[in-house]
């Protein structure tokens, strides 16, 4: 893309699939040429760091995220680390993860992305207003909102919901991008009868326990089920399942190995503003069966099965007929990657977010000099 080299501020976490997607565009920006300093909330592990391009830039702060217990008590600290290392970059803008600091002055244009919210994750979750205690937390995100030069959501979805529960919704709707297998990686590899699913599983609104339970109505007919992901939540507690074979954590490489093998992948979630994994298990090849959810129909429909979410019999009767069916997961395998290739590229995406940036700074920048790379 044509223009001037920009310098840009990008907060992340390490919590869920916000790291994913950082990864994904900081290499992206890099790539074309772009500077990016990573901030990096929390503790960082130094096998992350070795995801992105050398010539990026990572530093870290051990401070509680916005929805964490005691994280508004952070939000000051965060806010002037933030902004030293704007100044200190020369950031022409900040690319903000986390609603809460664009209430700060921080010394650039910010963008502000609603990955997800506590007051949506309560109303979608658990179907009730979220409990007085979060006040102060959504107080925070409505100030961030409300001070940050632009908001961007990865659906529709997560707009309304933002407008609903803050009354401030996206000023732009941008799908997060994946990169693709090569063409002759995609699908090709036989597959087995078995079920993937990826996630934090301690999540309620992942809502794993959905899929457990179906697995468990199928009994001796439930073919081998996989889950890759988190079971332990931050605070320690772990979660466990009696038909579901949980095997951890793995690296994202690992991930879409499996689901190159996986016939079918499953997403049972309540609550989720985009799902970075079933689009990546889509471009691998396998068949979407996924929980009826204002965002996964947005995105995905025409192109995979769907059900109730939270219907353990619902799902188990789909598994059952899918299983019986090749042809049709050939179908839904088949439109779901042409879906992912038309619509959620990294390219694509990187395009998008460029094109907004350009909006927030002078038609006319300075001459620019990269930040110095570790």
């Amino acid at each position: 893309m044509s223009g001037w080299p920009l310098r840009i501020l990008l907060t992340t976490d390490l919590v869920g699939g916000v790291w994913s997607y950082t990864v994904t565009l900081a290499n992206a920006l890099a790539a074309r040429g772009h500077a990016v300093l990573v901030a990096v909330i929390g503790e960082m592990e130094a096998s992350r760091a070795g995801e992105l391009l050398p010539e990026i830039r990572v530093v870290a702060k051990p401070l509680r995220l916005e929805w964490m217990p005691g994280g508004n008590a952070d939000q000051a600290a965060g806010a002037e680390w933030l902004a030293a290392l704007a100044s200190d970059s020369g950031a022409d803008l900040i690319h903000l993860s986390q609603h809460s600091y664009a209430a700060f002055p921080l010394g650039a244009p910010t963008l502000v992305v609603g990955h997800s919210d506590v007051l949506s994750w309560w109303s979608e979750v658990r179907g009730t207003p979220a409990p007085a205690e979060w006040e102060t937390y959504a107080a925070g995100v409505r100030s961030g909102l409300e001070g940050a030069n632009l908001v961007v959501t990865p659906s529709r979805y997560q707009s309304d919901l933002l407008a609903r529960h803050y009354g401030r919704g996206a000023d732009r709707v941008i799908p997060n991008g994946v990169g693709f297998p090569p063409p002759d990686e995609r699908g090709n590899e036989p597959r087995d009868d078995s079920i993937l699913t990826a996630g934090r599983a301690w999540d309620p609104a992942k809502d794993v326990e959905t899929l457990d339970g179906a697995l468990g109505i199928l009994g001796v007919d439930a073919p081998p089920a996989v889950l890759l992901g988190d079971t332990v939540d931050p605070q320690g507690g772990e979660v466990s399942f009696r038909f579901l074979r949980a095997e951890g954590r793995r690296p994202s490489a690992e991930v879409r190995e499996r689901m190159r093998r996986s016939a079918l992948y499953v997403a049972a979630s309540r609550y989720e503003p985009f799902g970075l994994a079933p689009l990546e298990a889509a471009l691998e090849g396998c068949a979407l069966l996924l929980s009826d959810i204002g965002s996964f129909r947005e995105l995905w429909d025409g192109c995979a099965a769907f059900f109730p979410p939270g219907d353990a019999r619902a799902l188990a009767a789909e598994i059952r007929r899918l299983g019986g069916d090749p042809h049709r997961r050939h179908e839904l395998a088949g439109a779901a990657g042409r879906r992912a290739c038309e619509r959620f590229s990294v390219e694509r995406m990187t395009d998008e977010y460029l094109d907004l940036y350009r909006t927030l700074i002078p038609a006319h920048a300075p001459d620019m000099h990269p930040i110095p790379t570790r």
